[in-house]
């Protein structure tokens, strides 16, 4: 008797898609819908739940079975919902457009993925950027010191609440939070968010302190540099390094394992470099881990090999 391969996707992500079919939120949502709704929840980062969704229109519908015009109507669908924002409007008639899809706080909690509607610790909702914690001395002063806001997009310091992202300035650098409040209205003023400028400068921002450090802030925003896209790409690369360290984890997870479809016809086995070492009606060929072949295990394509 054939075992079915444990599913490759997080218990998280698997309630999500469990939990949107109960959702009030998607009552109305078209049959035909779902199976593209399913790819975008399955892309989902844990650690970093509003980073962006970077599968192209083409992807999704090859994965989901569906035309890309049918993923540019559920993606409108999403959107029109205030289920997901994009970092940029593609252009008409652009067929597999990849601009970044970006799941909503209204999303996140009706998928039961954010602190306000499930129990244990869950996963930080965080910018593009990464912010490293860091323990709060005992002797910080009232006005700096940082408390949960509920809403994990915020942090409140003193009265004031700033993003989340923009924390760290005034927790580990010394930056007043009236002052990053200036920053933020001076790059609004600019035409650019200060997440984006502090996302692709933090590596040089970290050297700087105090006021030197919001003197330099300034100085970037007067620049008329455009940050968004170089905040963007910095994103791209971070979702392209988490996603070739899930599938080395996962290539090490399988290694010796052998796998074969449903009517014997096809079998994989991951050797221990994680290579796939296929055999279909006496060929053999050798490929890397995809994330296609744990979609195959996931979907019940390719099960457990059980020896005779």
């Amino acid at each position: 008797m054939e075992t079915l391969a444990p599913t490759v996707y997080p218990s998280m992500i698997a309630r999500a898609c469990s939990a949107l079919d109960e959702s009030p939120t998607f009552r109305d949502v078209p049959d035909g819908y779902l199976r593209v709704i399913f790819r975008i929840i399955k892309k989902i980062n844990l650690n970093r739940l509003n980073s962006p969704i970077l599968a192209s229109r083409g992807t999704l519908a090859e994965e989901s079975g569906k035309s890309v015009e049918t993923v540019h109507r559920v993606v409108k669908w999403l959107e029109d919902r205030g289920l997901i924002e994009r970092l940029q409007k593609a252009r008409a008639g652009l067929r597999g457009s990849s601009s970044p899809l970006i799941p909503t706080l209204k999303l996140l909690e009706a998928l039961l993925l954010t602190d306000r509607t499930h129990v244990g610790k869950p996963p930080v909702l965080a910018s593009q950027a990464r912010v490293a914690p860091a323990p709060v001395p005992a002797a910080r002063p009232a006005a700096q010191s940082l408390a949960s806001d509920g809403n994990t997009h915020f942090a409140t310091i003193g009265k004031l609440k700033l993003p989340s992202d923009l924390a760290w300035l005034v927790r580990d650098q010394g930056v007043q939070a009236t002052g990053v409040l200036q920053l933020m209205k001076r790059a609004k003023q600019a035409k650019q968010t200060l997440s984006d400028v502090v996302g692709a400068t933090r590596q040089y921002l970290e050297k700087l302190e105090g006021r030197r450090l919001y003197a330099y802030l300034r100085a970037l925003l007067d620049s008329k540099r455009d940050f968004g896209q170089r905040a963007q790409a910095a994103a791209i690369d971070a979702q392209d390094q988490q996603q070739q360290s899930y599938l080395q984890e996962k290539a090490a997870a399988f290694a010796g394992q052998t796998f074969q479809s449903r009517d014997a016809q096809l079998k994989v086995t991951v050797d221990a470099c994680g290579m796939l070492l296929e055999e279909r009606n006496g060929r053999r060929a050798a490929r890397p881990l995809t994330q296609n072949f744990l979609d195959a295990l996931a979907a019940g394509r390719l099960v457990a090999r059980r020896e005779a």
